[in-house]
């Protein structure tokens, strides 16, 4: 019974792993090619092209908010899986027979939308199936985000954006066997699931404590964002181009997916407080370093920095809300992934008008300087504990 138990959890975990991969790929492509097609083929505006984004995105997290709540009742977890893959069928379909431009505008905020937060609803069942699979399905995600790019781009090259949606529609039908097929084949009560089920014991999940855990992570989120937008204008100032900005990318993300894959384990041997600490202040070095750097080769150099931070705060942030929302994986999964969502519009609105306003290398100047801020609020409230604590610092049972 123990090995039938045991293979049925790695086929669980298999099979939700290459969910969160497939359903990366998608995410990537769509946001790849969708901007060039908005603007070339369809003849938008670039305000128009930046609406249909942040609309999209705020709509999205709304989406994924709402579903990760409900998503947390036990018999309906599956439903709404299936269904958001379902709603990204229809709504790919949608987007390869429409074309006007408020038909993709309100397909994209609202089937889409629903869609998006498929990547929460995996990631929770991930984790009440296996807790230490969590990183590495992570990591997959990421790997997705490489992939789907080249991929989405090369598909509307040869044929035409409409053969992406195309693609998306039938990635998506596969998506919902796959989940069906999980359910149907993989699925077990496991200790720790029939564990979440049930109600948290009072005071596990403080919402002080909450608040303050989104709030730390969002700052440093936003951070991140801001590094990976600020970094192509200061490439292009110095003299670089589309091709060094893309080595800057390829180089951090080849660093960032094994740390995200490995998260659990670095989690376990430095502890979050200090994690968080390194990471923010390894920001600071970035944000100073990138202006004062003049020298192509060097900027580019700091991308080793970039992906070291974005992957372990990647993975640390995923696994702090998991555990400190162990009973409501969904909800956890949820804040995640908007915290990535809205950072990253936070980022924009951010850099655009320090850029604007001031110059590209202003914005690593008050990078900087909020880095370090950061780096002291984290020393002075200490939000996860002490320095000297490891892995017990996620609040435990009766604790906030």
């Amino acid at each position: 019974m123990p090995r039938q138990n045991d293979w049925k959890s790695q086929g669980y975990t298999g099979s939700i792993a290459f969910c969160v991969a497939l359903n990366a790929c998608i995410t990537a492509a769509f946001s790849a090619t969708l901007p060039i097609f908005l603007t070339v083929k369809l003849g938008a505006t670039y305000f128009d092209a930046s609406l249909f984004m942040v609309a999209g995105t705020l709509a999205s997290s709304a989406a994924v908010y709402m579903l990760g709540r409900i998503g947390d009742v036990p018999r309906l977890r599956y439903p709404i899986t299936i269904a958001t893959a379902l709603c990204g069928l229809a709504g790919s379909l949608c987007l390869a027979l429409a074309t006007n431009y408020w038909v993709y505008f309100l397909v994209f905020a609202s089937l889409i939308a629903i869609a998006g937060s498929l990547f929460s609803q995996l990631m929770a069942l991930a984790f009440i199936n296996d807790r230490s699979s969590t990183g590495f399905i992570r990591a997959l995600a990421s790997a997705g985000w490489v992939a789907g790019p080249p991929f989405g781009g090369l598909i509307a090259t040869v044929y035409s954006q409409a053969a992406v949606f195309y693609a998306a529609a039938a990635a998506y039908a596969l998506l919902a066997v796959f989940i069906v097929g999980t359910k149907a084949f993989f699925s077990q009560k496991t200790p720790f699931a029939a564990e979440s089920a049930k109600p948290a014991p009072q005071g596990t999940s403080g919402q002080e404590s909450i608040v303050l855990t989104v709030l730390t992570l969002s700052s440093v989120h936003l951070l991140i964002s801001i590094c990976a937008l600020g970094i192509p204008w200061r490439l292009v100032q110095i003299g670089g181009t589309e091709f060094h900005v893309g080595l800057a990318f390829s180089i951090a993300a080849a660093i960032e997916v094994p740390i995200i894959a490995g998260s659990n384990a670095i989690r376990n041997r430095f502890g979050y407080a200090r994690i968080l600490l390194l990471s923010c202040a390894l920001l600071c070095v970035y944000f100073l370093t990138a202006a004062l750097m003049e020298n192509l080769f060097g900027l580019i150099s700091l991308s080793v920095i970039n992906g070291i931070v974005t992957g372990t705060m990647m993975g640390l942030s995923l696994i702090v809300l998991q555990e400190r929302l162990a009973d409501r994986p969904a909800h956890a999964s949820s804040i995640y992934s908007n915290i990535l969502r809205l950072s990253y519009v936070g980022a924009l609105l951010v850099a655009g008008v320090i850029a604007q306003i001031i110059s590209v290398v202003a914005i690593f100047w008050i990078a900087g300087v909020m880095a370090f801020c950061l780096c002291v609020g984290l020393v002075v409230w200490r939000p996860f504990g002490s320095m000297d604590a490891f892995a017990a610092e996620t609040p435990r049972h009766g604790q906030s």
